[in-house]
């Protein structure tokens, strides 16, 4: 059998989806798309995405499995050997096809879920905004750390809370002395090639990434992607591949998407003062998170000079470049140059040539389909406020 992963309403997901398939984000220690292949046990996982700026079709030719890239399988499931949809409750979350045709692209899975009258549940969750992602990243932490059981060798020096089995240290890992690792709850993977720095404190359930440095840190039951650089506070957060906090600050509740840089003591705010539920600002709509404990969402490529304040369920697009300190405005769209007096368009060519040079410092020449697809994602931004 094998796995197609479609792509809906990656518009709600703002700005984590800007340049990046839904799928491909992170929740616990994997992209969805990876837990969803990982738990089905599939042959292959293919995706389907139908944006203005980003297309992409599958070839199917043999039974398929079809999922929203907005659902999240939380267990396998007895797979029925007829043709049928997938629900989650009362929504249709995907469909198994067994006889031709096998839809290829958006319009033709949604016309085989209308011709499908067999329904079963399946297990798991439904993501329907950025802060679900939040919600929802401790629980998946565990699910995924639970099956995680390999022999580690425990680092001299090193302090250990907790049962030492729930520590899982990858090949090719470096610890230093002092640091420490609080397992009572919740187990703690330290991927391929990274390195714990000393006096640093990890908090489980939490991942880190392959390649990824930690220096001087407390981090708190989070996910940190591949590559990316972490000192000072992190507390219950997603930081895509190759970002950093490279420096004291505390960033709380909060995902952080890939290629983002936070200057020294950028601080986020993930509580309101009168401990109500946070609201997002995204454009001109409000949204209810019914959640007291949420921070800030970033785009790719944003950066953030030295004191930066991020306010509660702070907003900041992909390719923002914040300066000059103080606090920033509750949602700022791509492309913009921003300090406390003023906003001001990012030009396309500069914005594209930092990222260049961003990525140069970490061995990554930019693929000519990756500049493409900024260019035309700029284009599509630009054109809706025409």
């Amino acid at each position: 059998m094998n796995l197609i992963i479609y792509e809906e309403d990656w518009h709600n997901f703002y700005p984590l989806t800007n340049l990046i398939p839904l799928s491909h984000l992170f929740i616990g220690i994997r992209t969805i798309g990876e837990n969803n292949g990982r738990i089905l046990k599939t042959k292959t996982v293919d995706y389907i995405y139908n944006r203005k700026f980003l297309k992409q079709k599958a070839n199917p030719d043999s039974p398929t499995i079809y999922l929203s890239a907005q659902f999240l399988i939380t267990k396998n499931f007895r797979l029925p050997k007829m043709d049928c949809r997938l629900l989650a409750g009362d929504r249709t979350v995907g469909l198994i096809k067994y006889h031709p045709p096998l839809p290829e692209n958006l319009n033709e899975i949604f016309q085989a879920v209308k011709n499908v009258d067999k329904a079963i549940e399946i297990p798991g969750l439904i993501l329907n905004h950025p802060w679900d992602f939040i919600r929802y990243n401790e629980s998946i932490l565990l699910l995924h750390l639970k099956n995680i059981r390999k022999k580690t060798k425990i680092p001299p020096r090193a302090e250990i809370i907790g049962k030492p089995t729930d520590l899982y240290i990858a090949p090719g890992v470096r610890i230093h002395p002092y640091a420490s690792f609080d397992l009572s709850r919740g187990p703690i993977f330290i991927d391929r090639d990274a390195e714990i720095g000393p006096f640093t404190s990890i908090t489980g359930p939490c991942y880190i990434g392959q390649k990824t440095k930690i220096e001087h840190a407390n981090i708190q039951k989070s996910t940190i992607g591949p590559v990316c650089r972490i000192s000072g506070e992190v507390e219950s957060c997603i930081f895509g591949g190759f970002s950093n906090k490279h420096h004291q600050g505390f960033i709380g509740h909060s995902y952080i998407g890939q290629w983002v840089n936070l200057g020294a003591l950028t601080t986020n705010s993930d509580l309101k003062n009168n401990y109500s539920e946070v609201r997002v600002l995204i454009g001109e709509k409000i949204f209810n998170t019914g959640m007291v404990k949420l921070g800030c969402f970033i785009g790719d490529h944003t950066k953030l000079g030295i004191g930066t304040l991020l306010p509660t369920g702070g907003i900041l697009g992909s390719f923002v470049n914040y300066f000059g300190g103080g606090t920033t405005p509750k949602f700022i769209p791509c492309f913009k140059w921003v300090n406390q007096r003023s906003i001001k368009d990012y030009e396309l060519e500069k914005a594209v040539q930092t990222a260049k040079k961003v990525m140069a410092r970490r061995n990554i020449k930019m693929k000519k389909s990756y500049e493409n697809l900024i260019r035309n994602y700029y284009k599509w931004q630009t054109s809706l406020s025409q």
